[in-house]
């Protein structure tokens, strides 16, 4: 079978529509990740400034503890995203208790770095 020139357009339109697709995914999933960030970010602020505390004693560590869980306190938002982001920042506040522990240092210790360094539960 011979192509003609149609066959040529309707190939450069399929994979014109091909590249606007992947490229307008990449948009929407940055805006989205941006958004999250965005609605996350005090609960990843207290889990930073928790965690950087983590070797201080409990008089320095337990208000920036505190000030954590009232940051992961109370529902989860409707946005998936966001709802995520609250799921991983209560899965690292729990490993950081578990730091906290010197019998359970050893293993969480990794966790929360990951956790630090990604803001995001690095487990799931």
């Amino acid at each position: 079978m011979q192509l003609r020139p149609r066959h040529y357009i309707l190939l450069a339109i399929i994979i014109g529509l091909f590249i606007f697709n992947i490229v307008r995914h990449r948009r929407d999933q940055k805006a989205t990740l941006r958004e999250t960030n965005a609605l996350a970010t005090p609960a990843w602020t207290a889990f930073d400034k928790a965690a950087a505390l983590r070797d201080a004693p409990d008089a320095d560590f337990q208000p920036a503890f505190t000030a954590l869980r009232a940051a992961t306190e109370g529902p989860a938002n409707d946005v998936p995203d966001v709802a995520q982001a609250l799921t991983d920042v209560r899965a690292c506040k729990t490993w950081l208790v578990f730091y906290r522990n010197p019998q359970w240092r050893s293993n969480a210790k990794k966790h929360v770095n990951g956790c630090t360094q990604f803001h995001r539960d690095t487990i799931s």
